[in-house]
């Protein structure tokens, strides 16, 4: 889609639609939006949400470097771009008065229908543009973005605004997508990979596709696209609109003090959920080793960053 000639209104209401779908499918197909109840769903054939054991592997370490930032401050907490609340739900049961914002109207109603009705907790969900939501002055301890900043056109204004909404020595918590960190060399290694290993596609498929140089070079393009969200694996109109590292960075830096960055996700985010198996467990974890290893090493670049900055 071409978003320099598209109505930013409309662009909005294409964006919401297509997350109202993937949340209806998802819920449809037996996905529940809770790190407490989760369960095993076949219908996700590579997606870490396919099993509890790989979220807990993969997914859990970014949950709890929000968790433990937030709670360390305590009080007050907005997560802008919310989803269907598995994050905001976790934020409230640890003590904290949270509210959810997300622009589809559909992650609203699930995120709602699945809060912990039996807890008294402070959480509450408000669906809304994140540019149009009135987020207040010195209103927030934290405010927090998980996978929702790199689909936001304009950075610097929602980070003006979200400045202004922090009191004094407020966190800001990012943890993004930096896909445009990822390279065609990255997708050949994951290529390779995802050859090798046991996945959803059998070794015979597999290898009657890729074993010559043409096909072989088509399946990486293909890995490339899905790691990068191009082409028939774009997730929504304005997913990755800002997916670059300098960017968020720098972003952040004009009005926050960073106070720790960490990074992940060089190939393990589009192949845990893919492992099948006897000891796709013991695969999962090696591979989360590795992935971290070789990212520290500098052999592969992260696609994935976590930042915590306090307002200055």
């Amino acid at each position: 889609m071409n978003l320099h000639n598209t109505d930013p209104n409309e662009l909005l209401k294409k964006e919401a639609e297509a997350f109202d779908r993937q949340v209806d499918e998802r819920i449809k197909n037996g996905f529940i939006p809770d790190l407490r109840r989760l369960k095993k769903v076949d219908w996700f054939y590579n997606n870490v949400w396919r099993d509890p054991e790989f979220v807990k592997i993969h997914l859990l370490p970014k949950v709890d470097f929000v968790l433990n930032i937030a709670r360390e401050r305590g009080g007050k907490v907005v997560e802008l771009g919310c989803g269907y609340g598995y994050l905001s739900l976790e934020l409230a049961r640890n003590g904290l008065d949270v509210l959810g914002v997300d622009l589809s109207p559909q992650s609203i109603k699930i995120a709602q229908e699945f809060t912990d009705h039996h807890l008294k907790l402070k959480l509450h969900y408000q669906c809304a543009d994140i540019l149009s939501f009135d987020l207040g002055t010195e209103t927030y301890d934290s405010i927090i973005f998980f996978g929702s900043l790199h689909h936001l056109a304009d950075i610097d204004r929602v980070l003006q605004k979200v400045h202004r909404a922090l009191k004094k020595k407020g966190n800001l918590i990012v943890c993004e997508p930096i896909e445009d960190n990822f390279t065609k060399d990255q997708a050949e290694f994951a290529a390779i990979l995802r050859a090798v290993l046991p996945t959803w596609i059998s070794f015979e498929e597999k290898f009657n596709k890729i074993g010559d140089p043409a096909s072989w070079d088509a399946y990486v393009n293909d890995i490339y696209n899905e790691y990068t969200f191009q082409g028939e694996h774009e997730q929504s109109p304005m997913d990755n609109i800002n997916s670059s590292e300098e960017g968020m960075l720098d972003g952040i830096k004009k009005y926050f003090q960073v106070q720790r960055v960490e990074y992940s996700d060089a190939f393990i985010d589009k192949l845990i959920g893919g492992l099948r198996g006897d000891d796709k467990y013991a695969l999962a974890r090696f591979l989360k080793f590795l992935d971290s290893h070789l990212i520290r090493k500098k052999v592969l670049r992260p696609t994935f960053i976590q930042i915590h900055a306090v307002k200055k």
